[in-house]
């Protein structure tokens, strides 16, 4: 056994017992290599991911591998879900030197902590294409022994800065031209980004989305919701359970790899919810539900919700998602042939372990049940009830990590509270204060991710239930949000470098949409649309959050006012403007002793019509009048989308 079985992190937990004497990533280790002039190998990985558990069964649990790396590295696992400033950093580098990034990472390192090579899987022996790292190893040995200059000379280190692109003007041209970018990008054919494997991209859906909101050219709602309709059919989605799995290995999002994320489903939470409310689909509301039923079902825990599931049941990849024809009439009896057809069992591809993978087609489904799309989905989720049922009776639950780490989980309060699952979201953030730590039960302090998605979630808190508490919070969250600003962006106290989507939304991106809304609700003296500026110069794939904030700086944000006068009426106002879709909207109910923080012109506004509730929507610089009825909300906020 070596020295990771009392480690909190469940991937190192599970490296345990492993012949490789392994360290955690700690200044000890990078001391230890330094006095034993021993060169450092790091593995990167995470409990979800199912190749480094075969990377960790196959390779490092080989006992002459072991020995070659025990006498000659100091071996350091790292836990990308407990540190990911520094997976962001070897990522980066890795992907300089290689050209490969992922997981599992593989990085080697001098006795300094000088990055000189790297890739991701590498299986004992050549094989799967790859060479074998017993292979790897000898060559990296040799090479140091004997031609130690050339290691030295290539070497990166960690403290390499990235270069900062030149500031970009915040105008519509960098939104029509990042647009155009993100479209020839697009997969036509099946949605998403690329021709290869596809992960999702939240926040390009999104931003596809408000560009139409904007712009009234309606070429990004088609393209968002084409995807959206792709992956929900796909075997991304968990067709009996509800739920993504993190990403394809084929353009067509049918055969996933099969872990699940809380990450990946809060994010896709929301975008399906935003266009829901955006084209009121029954499908977007339907895969909402879905998902949110998964994450309840098999993610909540004691503390709030668990940080992820793996992608093996009983040593089988996807064993606990894939059927057969057999176990399907096991589950339906009589109705099995339909569901045979509705969940694809007899097209083409989707096949792993002689299992396959289920997908839908709901053009095909409709004619099959001759019924509309609600029926239909009605009819679904009837079969996906028997089968889940069936599911969890005769198979085993793949490993959850049950860890509560806080920027996933207040990444879900924030949309909790958006599609008004009030008291889940609370849940959450109840032990929520202004020193944010990395885990919900305490422990290391936060890094960007975790301060900024608190803040989000504090604000959403204040605009669902009107609690002047989340306001203060937001506040004292934003003061120590703050000292993670550089006079050029935004930089961990550490040095961690200002990164995109990958594809989840950056620590960028969510630290400035925070700042943004809570500029709306405050007064703040920081220039954000200058740091903004700095960081927008990229491919739109990995700043499309940020695109998102600069789209919005450009054609207005919504702050809407309700007015409490008590008289029952506020609340209607209040579901209405919470409910009604804008590309970036903040929502207050106040009552008449908090008004004096508000914009001086709308302050001077709320004398008129006393006694009355009502509403003042704000875009940009400019508020309407006071309305009444809850449908002028919606028609005050409309955006161009058709």
């Amino acid at each position: 056994m070596n020295s990771l079985a009392n480690s909190e992190s469940l991937y190192l937990r599970e490296a345990s017992n492993q012949p490789v004497n392994w360290l955690p990533w700690s200044k000890e280790a990078f001391e230890k290599a330094k006095k034993e002039n021993k060169l450092i190998l790091v593995d990167v990985g995470a409990a979800w991911c199912h190749w480094c558990h075969v990377m960790d069964e196959e390779t490092y649990s080989n006992q002459e591998i072991a020995k070659i790396i025990n006498e000659n590295f100091i071996a350091i696992k790292v836990d990308r879900d407990e540190m990911p400033e520094v997976d962001r950093k070897l990522q980066l580098i890795v992907s300089e030197i290689s050209g490969e990034s992922g997981w599992p990472l593989t990085v080697f390192m001098t006795p300094e902590g000088n990055v000189f090579f790297g890739g991701t899987f590498f299986p004992p022996e050549d094989s799967y294409g790859r060479i074998g790292f017993k292979k790897l190893l000898n060559e990296i040995l040799r090479i140091w022994n004997n031609e130690r200059d050339k290691i030295l000379n290539s070497s990166i280190p960690l403290s390499i800065k990235v270069k900062t692109e030149n500031e970009g003007q915040l105008n519509k041209d960098l939104i029509e031209s990042s647009f155009s970018l993100l479209t020839s990008a697009y997969d036509l054919e099946y949605g998403g980004l690329g021709k290869s494997m596809k992960f999702p991209h939240p926040k390009v859906d999104e931003f596809m989305l408000a560009y139409s909101a904007w712009t009234g050219d309606d070429l990004g709602k088609k393209l968002n919701n084409f995807t959206l309709i792709k992956m929900f059919e796909g075997g991304i989605f968990d067709q009996v359970g509800g739920g993504f799995h993190r990403y394809t290995t084929d353009r067509e999002w049918i055969t996933p790899h099969f872990e699940k994320l809380l990450i990946d489903n809060a994010e896709l939470l929301e975008d399906y919810y935003l266009s829901y409310l955006a084209t009121g689909r029954a499908e977007f509301l339907e895969a909402y539900n879905l998902t949110y039923e998964f994450i309840k079902r098999d993610l909540e825990n004691s503390i709030a919700f668990s940080n992820s599931i793996d992608a093996d049941s009983d040593g089988i990849e996807g064993g606990y998602y894939t059927w057969t024809e057999e176990e399907i009439k096991d589950a339906l009896g009589q109705e099995a042939e339909l569901a045979i057809k509705l969940f694809g069992l007899r097209k083409e591809g989707g096949v792993i372990e002689g299992r396959k993978v289920l997908r839908v087609d709901l053009t095909e489904a409709k004619k099959l049940i001759n019924a509309d799309i609600n029926t239909t989905l009605q009819k679904l989720r009837d079969l996906r009830r028997r089968m889940l049922e069936y599911r969890q009776k005769n198979r085993k639950m793949p490993r959850i990590d049950t860890n509560s780490y806080s920027y996933p989980n207040y990444r879900l309060a924030e949309v909790l509270f958006q599609s008004l699952k009030i008291d889940d979201g609370l849940k959450i953030i109840k032990n929520l204060t202004p020193i944010v730590s990395r885990r919900l039960t305490g422990g290391k302090e936060g890094l960007l991710e975790d301060y900024a998605s608190a803040l989000l979630a504090s604000i959403s808190a204040y605009e669902v239930t009107a609690e002047e508490r989340y306001y203060l919070l937001s506040l004292e969250l934003y003061n120590k949000l703050k000292d993670f600003l550089k006079v050029d962006g935004f930089e961990e106290p550490n040095g961690e470098l200002p990164y995109g989507d990958m594809p989840n939304e950056s620590p960028n991106s969510l630290a400035i949409r925070g700042i943004l809304k809570l500029s709306m609700l405050s007064k703040i003296d920081i220039e954000i649309e200058k740091i903004l500026s700095k960081l927008v110069n990229s491919d739109p794939s990995f700043v499309s959050g940020l695109l998102l904030s600069a789209g919005s700086i450009i054609n207005g944000i919504a702050h809407v006012v309700i007015v409490d006068e008590k008289d029952g009426k506020a609340g209607l106002l209040h579901k209405e403007a919470i409910t009604t879709y804008y590309p970036l909207k903040v929502v207050e109910k106040i009552s008449d002793d908090i008004k004096d923080r508000l914009d001086s012109t709308l302050r001077a506004m709320l004398n008129d019509n006393k006694g009355k509730s009502r509403a003042y929507v704000c875009i940009g610089n400019t508020c309407s009048m006071p309305v009444f009825e809850k449908e002028k909300i919606k028609l005050l906020l409309k955006t161009k989308l058709s």
